[in-house]
């Protein structure tokens, strides 16, 4: 009798073992709007969460723009995503919205929850419906061959020193009166008028626009379009460039190649006067929850808890060329470049001073691009800076 019972035992098991082999992995839709590149380093850090997770399956959806996305997301839909990943200037509106599901239950899960030691690690912070996932920031990048030729050793530490590289640095080649090279050139893009910008004090705005506005007024400074900004850099057109930390691994990719024509040099952003501490401003994208089904919820947080783990953040680090949001996945790259990486350089900077303005929505962002057009426009001061004072959080 004992004998069938405990036959009986092993018939059961093996049934609901067949049944858990065979039951579908619960279908997860993720929604972004990235780049290629970095959608195809997305593609493949799911597919190892489903190499580690076989009961899960995540369905992306890649949006054309955040625009898109946002529209599609607003609209009626039996089935929307489950998580999306958003840039942090749009949080706020989704969360005003209702759109996303508050992440407390979760993160304070006793088992399955972020503990306080791992939300310590994180680069950025939290919002109550998000968390960080993707970053970069803005650094200075320059022609070591043309900066010695300005009579410096070494990028400049405060903006006094950018101007001076700014007038040596612009050449007038044809005699026109007009520099044909800068002495910097930046991105037109408000995120980078706001890395400019952090922590910097209002009453010390006006002189610094008078500054900027006189490096573009002559020509020795210029705003461009992002990949206009980074092509004109690699032809040798300015001897700095303000850029994002993921333009890194093109410019050491075109080193290696030896298709850069000079010396690359790195350095963080001038910080504000009276602050001699490495600041790096930064920017990115969330990870969020939106699925309304308890079920989908609870599979989503798993992806969600996963992706920010040391692990994922490293793999994903290294293949979307971004910084690490975990503090502990950044000390580990930088370990494997090694300190004389410039990698490594970026990554010491991110772990000194990263710095983020709290999302203060989309508004806030394109009021810092009407004042860096109103700039470059040459526009009466004080419009500019009502635009800046307008785009500050409170």
């Amino acid at each position: 009798m004992r004998s069938l019972l405990r036959w009986g035992w092993v018939l059961l098991l093996g049934m609901v073992a067949c049944a858990s082999v065979t039951r579908p992995p619960r279908l997860i839709v993720l929604w972004h709007a990235l780049d290629p590149g970095r959608g195809t380093a997305l593609a493949r850090l799911t597919e190892a969460y489903m190499a580690e997770h076989p009961d899960g399956a995540i369905y992306m959806e890649a949006f054309p723009g955040v625009r898109e996305l946002l529209n599609r997301l607003q609209q009626p839909s039996e089935r929307g995503p489950d998580l999306v990943l958003i840039p942090t200037e749009v949080v706020p509106e989704l969360w005003g919205s209702g759109r996303l599901i508050p992440l407390r239950r979760w993160l304070e899960d006793p088992q399955h929850g972020l503990s306080a030691e791992e939300q310590d690690d994180l680069l950025a912070s939290m919002t109550p419906g998000s968390i960080p996932f993707l970053r970069d920031g803005l650094i200075m990048y320059a022609d070591e061959d043309r900066l010695m030729e300005s009579g410096l050793e070494q990028l400049p530490g405060d903006w006094e020193g950018i101007r001076q590289v700014c007038l040596r640095g612009a050449l007038d080649l044809n005699g026109d009166g007009r520099p044909d090279t800068a002495g910097w050139i930046a991105p037109r893009d408000g995120h980078v008028l706001q890395g400019w910008l952090a922590r910097r004090s209002m009453a010390e705005l006006r002189g610094w626009i008078e500054d900027m506005a006189f490096m573009l007024r002559t020509g020795c400074g210029r705003l461009m379009e992002p990949e206009a900004a980074l092509r004109a850099f690699l032809e040798g057109e300015t001897v700095i460039l303000f850029g994002s930390t993921r333009w890194l691994s093109t410019l050491e990719r075109e080193t290696e190649a030896g298709r850069l024509k000079f010396r690359l040099m790195l350095a963080p952003l001038p910080a504000p006067s009276g602050q001699g501490e490495t600041i790096l401003p930064g920017w990115g994208w969330d990870l969020a929850i939106t699925a309304r089904d308890p079920d989908q919820q609870a599979a989503a947080w798993s992806f969600l808890r996963w992706a920010v783990g040391v692990e994922a953040q490293t793999r994903w680090a290294q293949d979307a060329r971004s910084i690490p949001v975990r503090r502990a996945a950044a000390l580990r790259l930088r370990q494997r470049a090694g300190a004389e990486a410039r990698q490594s350089m970026v990554l010491s900077w991110a772990l000194q001073g990263y710095f983020e303005e709290p999302p203060e929505g989309r508004s806030a962002l394109s009021r810092l691009d009407e004042a860096l057009n109103l700039l470059e426009g040459g526009a009466d001061i004080s419009a500019i800076l009502e635009r800046l004072q307008s785009a500050s959080p409170p």
